[in-house]
């Protein structure tokens, strides 16, 4: 997976894949129903199915974009979840809602919806964006050792940087700067965007130090 700039970038690029994989998939079963038999009936019903899911996630998500969040906004969240796990649009209005929480203000809603997707998510880049980002609300919340938990799982080398980034964060709000400058070099050196951000968070540290009492005199 190449590595975006924003995970909301990451994000985008998903939806456009399945949804040129969802046309993919429907052209796929037109064609070989003329001799699949049983396998095209297999098939068509679950083209179907993601169709379905992804009509829903678009209405969903259109009402959240307007800020036009009803409880019937929220019914459709958790339909998702319920009836669609088995397709990245229930993951996907999870990550939505989670944005939308969070805007508002609810932190505990934002956190949970995050923590089903990093739990029930079927594509790997999706539970780590969620991940991340719940990651992030933790060190927020001062709940440090909760964030370094996560962020000490084993994730996809394209994620290495932001992984990285977090922990520099977390290192910061514990006042453990040192570790924080390792962190951030890491990022920096394993991130193949340029991200201004990170650099000024790196620079505001300063250059690392030595601690006297860490340097071992020479023998007489």
């Amino acid at each position: 997976m190449p590595e975006y700039e924003t995970e909301e970038q990451q994000i985008e690029a998903l939806k456009g894949w399945w949804k040129e994989n969802a046309t993919s998939l429907i052209l796929g079963v037109s064609i070989g129903g003329l001799s699949l038999g049983g396998w095209s009936y297999y098939s068509e019903t679950k083209a179907e199915h993601r169709i379905k899911a992804s009509n829903i996630y678009i209405s969903l998500e259109k009402q959240v974009q307007a800020n036009n969040v009803t409880d019937e906004v929220v019914k459709k969240v958790d339909q998702l979840a319920a009836e669609f796990a088995d397709t990245p649009y229930a993951a996907l209005s999870s990550l939505v809602m989670a944005s939308h929480q969070f805007n508002k203000g609810n932190m505990d809603k934002a956190i949970a919806r995050l923590q089903w997707v990093d739990k029930n998510a079927q594509e790997e880049e999706i539970k780590h964006i969620a991940r991340l980002r719940l990651s992030g609300l933790y060190i927020n919340q001062k709940k440090y050792d909760e964030a370094q938990a996560l962020l000490s799982l084993d994730h996809p080398v394209a994620f290495n940087a932001r992984y990285e980034e977090l922990k520099g964060d977390a290192f910061v709000a514990r006042g453990e700067i040192e570790q924080a400058r390792i962190a951030y070099d890491k990022a920096i050196e394993q991130s193949t965007t340029s991200s201004r951000w990170l650099k000024l968070k790196r620079q505001d540290l300063g250059s690392s130090e030595l601690k006297k009492s860490s340097i071992v005199e020479p023998a007489a």
